[in-house]
């Protein structure tokens, strides 16, 4: 009996020990995967970075969603899917599909959709990436890609199975490679990337997307996960020839002083909030006034369809707000065409060596209106502008046809001086000053220099400023919108197959958009960090 109890005490102690010991296990395994988390598992050397908590989920609400069913009916979609950009990437899925066997559609999007998730894409010429999920096995048993293994070649690395298929097209080759280990299903587009891929699920020294320093240094300044992350290296990215050619707001030189960034999407209740980190390698110059920019924003118009305010605007902010409002007039973008001359075989003889030195380029053409804005912008630039107000009310005319924008300025200036800004408005401005529709009104009163096309108004009770905040803006999506669709259905003729820009284009993607509220935008400088929050705020149900 006492052999019986003394056994029974060694085999609960060697148990207690034993469950010990995998309590400390797991516990200590789950504290390496928190701390490197998702990202350290994939290779060095990605352009940007995409992390999903819960893939399948987002996809599953996406799929099932009247955004997706009234986008992808609409003519915008159609637009799209004929740009060079969806051409291209349709070209590679279509190379992905080939190779694979297997068609890409969005029912093997789904079956490849896990849980925790992560897309690392590494080169644009080439289009490879690695995708890591979460996926269980009886999920993963039902997948079509793992099911199709068979008719792959079987490799090894790091002691993990994978399997390969790769097709030699001239002097391209592409690849399609997946691999399963420990609950993590990978997929790549290069047997070295998947090489990589799985010598760091199997903790081999092997340098990670998490250890390198552009990467590291932009999480740190990561408050909190959103449902979405992305993470991307600006400074490699702006070194590519297609971000350069498909980067629709062509503010290369606007993003020049920023090394890498970071957005988390978080879903709410009332509606999507994206919170965006970029870092510098050196502190802007510009300081934020967040008290004048409290006092501007103290001026936005009731009933005002958008407003953006700015704590010590530069000469070219200023510049632009000022030819919108007083010229009516939007800045001039990019002139894109790049289209050659035609050449005449029945020209004469263009010329000679000795004709090298003449100039043919004649100078650029400008508008009065060009030089007329400069001197107002020299005026109010001379004023020591703190804070600036550009804000805007719609007013439908009488035969409620045509939409009109009216537009408001309110300066906070350290030297206001509104005698000397009248002077210069009638000098350079001329009739734009006294328009039939909205004439310009001048005031300077406390500090204030306002510039208004708008009649009369009632101000609004100021947002709150937050600390550092630089730029604040928000935009009455609901409250404008079928007033501008209106607008947008009478405004260019239809001409040919392709769909009108605004009738048809532009109006069906505002379609698609049928829950936004409003969106709203705040900018905070904290040394070499900026920080942006945007708001997509929800119809209430």
């Amino acid at each position: 009996m006492i052999c019986l109890l003394k056994s029974k005490r060694v085999f609960i102690a060697a148990a207690a020990a034993m469950g010990i010991l995998l309590v400390g296990s797991v516990w200590l395994h789950a504290q390496r995967t928190d701390r490197r988390g998702i990202a350290a598992l994939l290779p060095s050397g990605a352009i940007f970075y995409l992390e999903a908590k819960d893939f399948h989920q987002i996809l599953t609400q996406w799929n099932s969603s009247e955004e997706r069913r009234r986008w992808l009916a609409s003519d915008d979609a159609s637009v799209l899917s004929q740009s060079r950009l969806l051409q291209r990437l349709m070209q590679a899925q279509t190379q992905f599909a080939t190779v694979a066997g297997l068609p890409i559609e969005m029912s093997l999007v789904s079956e490849l959709a896990g849980g925790e998730s992560a897309f690392a894409f590494y080169d644009f010429s080439t289009l490879h990436f690695v995708y890591l999920t979460r996926m269980n096995g009886a999920r993963l048993d039902q997948n079509s890609l793992w099911k199709s293994r068979s008719s792959y070649q079987a490799r090894d690395a790091a002691g993990i199975p994978f399997y390969v298929k790769t097709q030699v097209d001239g002097r391209e080759s592409y690849s399609v490679a997946f691999a399963a280990h420990d609950g993590w299903l990978v997929v790549a587009t290069e047997p070295g990337l998947m090489a990589r891929t799985l010598a760091l699920l199997a903790n081999q020294p092997v340098t990670s997307l998490s250890g390198e320093m552009w990467y590291e240094d932009t999480v740190k300044q990561i408050r909190e996960q959103g449902d979405l992350r992305l993470v991307y290296n600006m400074t490699a990215l702006r070194k590519s020839p297609q971000f350069r050619t498909n980067w629709i707001q062509r503010n290369k030189s606007e993003l020049a002083s920023f090394d890498s960034g970071s957005a988390d999407l978080f879903e709410r209740s009332s509606g999507f909030e994206e919170r965006r980190v970029l870092l510098r390698s050196t502190p802007p110059e510009a300081k934020t006034d967040t008290t004048a920019l409290t006092q501007v924003l103290s001026h936005i118009p009731r009933g005002a369809s958008l407003y953006r305010a700015w704590a010590t605007p530069n000469r070219a902010v200023v510049r632009s707000v000022l030819q919108q409002v007083i010229v009516s007039e939007s800045a001039a973008g990019p002139d894109l065409n790049k289209n050659a001359p035609e050449v005449s075989t029945d020209a004469p003889i263009a010329g000679s060596d000795n004709d090298l030195e003449t100039r043919i380029d004649e100078a650029p053409f400008q508008r009065s209106s060009d030089n007329n804005i400069e001197a107002v912008t020299d005026a109010v630039m001379a004023m020591g502008p703190r804070a600036l107000l550009h804000s805007q009310v719609t007013q439908v005319t009488g035969d409620r046809v045509f939409v009109l924008p009216q537009s408001a300025i309110a300066l906070v200036c350290s030297k206001p001086d509104g005698a000397a800004l009248d002077k210069v408005l009638h000098g350079s401005i001329g009739i734009a000053k006294t328009g039939n529709l909205d004439p310009l009104r001048m005031s300077a009163e406390n500090g204030i220099v306002e510039l208004s096309r708008i009649a009369s108004h009632t101000p609004l009770t100021a947002p709150a400023v937050l600390s550092g905040e630089a730029y604040a803006a928000s935009y009455e999506h609901a409250a404008e919108w079928p007033r501008y669709r209106h607008l947008f259905g009478v405004l260019d003729h239809k001409n040919g197959d392709a769909p009108a820009f605004f009738s048809d284009n532009i109006r069906s993607l505002g379609d698609s958009l049928y829950r936004i509220r409003r969106v709203s935008v705040i900018v905070q400088l904290e040394g070499q960090v900026t920080r942006d929050t945007v708001r997509y705020e929800f119809l209430a149900k």
